[in-house]
């Protein structure tokens, strides 16, 4: 008699593999703000912060991010922790924009934001979602939200 299976539990949240977090930076020494575009792997790697490779770029109100994949780290020593990307843009002004993410030319997301005083959701990705989009650095640093 063979044994059964048990069913795996289902997580609501299994098909996300990034998260990124829309923010407003300040940077004083160099003298520049605008928004951050912070994209984490929902997967921790045990060894090496691995370097996560996103592509941007802006044509008026539309954003578009290709993640290309990731890229070794330029440290050799042993840390754990998801591979991160950072994408600024110093010129967005208050308004609507349109976030594109395409992962390795597979599936793309796609998502409205407000920009005014506060970033604010206004449409959020619906079938075949493999990124979560989020305004804080809390809801950022934890996966599974």
């Amino acid at each position: 008699m063979s044994k059964k299976r048990l069913p795996k539990p289902h997580r609501p949240n299994s098909g996300i593999e990034y998260k990124l977090l829309v923010e407003p930076y300040v940077n004083a020494v160099a003298k520049r703000s605008g928004i951050v575009f912070l994209f984490r792997t929902s997967e921790e790697f045990q060894n090496f912060v691995y370097e996560l490779v996103v592509e941007s770029r802006r044509e008026n109100d539309r954003l578009f991010f290709n993640i290309i994949g990731l890229r070794t780290p330029l440290s050799d020593f042993p840390r754990p922790g998801p591979a991160v990307c950072r994408c600024e843009f110093d010129d967005l002004t208050p308004g609507e924009y349109t976030l594109l993410i395409d992962r390795r030319g597979k599936q793309i997301n796609q998502f409205k934001i407000s920009i005014k005083k506060k970033i604010t959701v206004l449409r959020s990705a619906r079938q075949g979602k493999f990124i979560d989009l989020v305004t804080t650095e809390a809801d950022w640093s934890v996966m599974g939200n």
